[in-house]
């Protein structure tokens, strides 16, 4: 069973005439601005991605500065001051024991945040193995014999690690600064799990349906898979039934992947949801039966008797039944 894609169905859904013309070479400015406008979509999609992961790197460098910073300068205070050596090896061994303290919470933390920007599961080893190389540090202290002038080069090394923490915390900001403007101006919530243009994106497929696709991208939101649909040209009143059937598509496409339960489909600035519940389903099966019975049979006629839809159709310049 070869796979019908899912930009296929909407076209048949919309009419089976324009989608049989799919392979015209049509060159209307709407399908041209269509594509240039879905092009800057997944750039600044990308744009986003980019700039989570650099402000989430630079994240990560504030954390292991920040503490092997103070490690150094805790280190090298305790060997420039003069005392008892055993006293320095309690009160190191109490810092140690707040530091693990430290580490749990920040570990407890990580692992519970929901933010876009939450720590990613490899910055917890990062933090850990940090931690854990601070409270070995500490505690071998009072076991060596180091000099005032290597404690004097210990606390430098502080001070330089704090800069490059300040530094690495304004990179962050910035970086997560631009991602938020963008994400604003292109109503994006929640985490971007996929783009489907630009590069070489992944086509999801269904070999049991014979189903495949691309969605324009995927959110992943309280954790259920989101496709978004955007839909360039004019606003109509209400989501369309063509773009509804298409969306499904990528509801079942994203089954074997994780939770689903609704699709977003995008026109400007309006947003509609559309719940892909049973009769949802039922209705995509029902079109995808439809359209093969067309592939066999090898013919297929306009479906309608309306002439603003035949306007609005991409393909009216090479359509034997327009209606004008």
């Amino acid at each position: 069973m070869s796979a019908i894609s899912a930009g296929d169905l909407e076209k048949f859904c919309y009419c089976p005439l324009s989608w049989q013309l799919r392979d015209a070479d049509v060159q209307e400015p709407p399908l041209v601005q269509g594509r240039e406008s879905h092009d800057r979509m997944a750039e600044e999609l990308n744009g986003i991605v980019r700039q989570e992961h650099r402000a989430s790197f630079y994240a990560r460098l504030v954390i292991a500065a920040s503490v092997l910073a103070t490690a150094l300068a805790l280190i090298g205070a305790f060997i420039v001051a003069s005392g008892d050596i055993m006293l320095r090896a309690r009160v190191l061994s109490v810092l140690a024991l707040l530091w693990i303290g430290l580490a749990v919470t920040a570990l407890y933390r990580s692992a519970t945040a929901k933010s876009p920007l939450n720590i990613e599961r490899n910055e917890l080893g990062i933090i850990t193995a940090a931690i854990m190389a601070m409270v070995l540090a500490l505690n071998a202290v009072p076991f060596f014999g180091f000099s005032q002038e290597q404690g004097v080069l210990a606390e430098a090394i502080a001070l330089l690690l704090l800069v490059a923490a300040s530094l690495s915390l304004h990179l962050s900001q910035v970086q997560a600064e631009g991602a938020r403007r963008l994400r604003e101006s292109r109503k994006v919530r929640g985490r971007i799990a996929y783009i489907g243009e630009g590069g070489a994106p992944r086509t999801l497929r269904d070999e049991e349906h014979g189903l495949s696709g691309r969605p324009d991208y995927i959110l992943e939101i309280d954790g259920e898979l989101v496709p978004v649909e955007v839909k360039t040209g004019r606003v109509p009143r209400g989501p369309l039934f063509s773009h509804i059937v298409q969306l499904a598509a990528y509801c079942l496409l994203l089954e074997k992947e994780g939770r689903v339960s609704y699709g977003i489909l995008r026109y400007g600035d309006a947003e509609h949801i559309i719940e892909f519940d049973s009769n949802l389903r039922t209705l995509l099966f029902t079109k995808l039966a439809e359209m093969r019975a067309a592939i066999e049979s090898g013919e297929v006629h306009r479906d309608h008797e309306r002439p603003g839809k035949c306007r609005s159709c991409s393909r009216r310049q090479v359509c034997p039944e327009r209606l004008d």
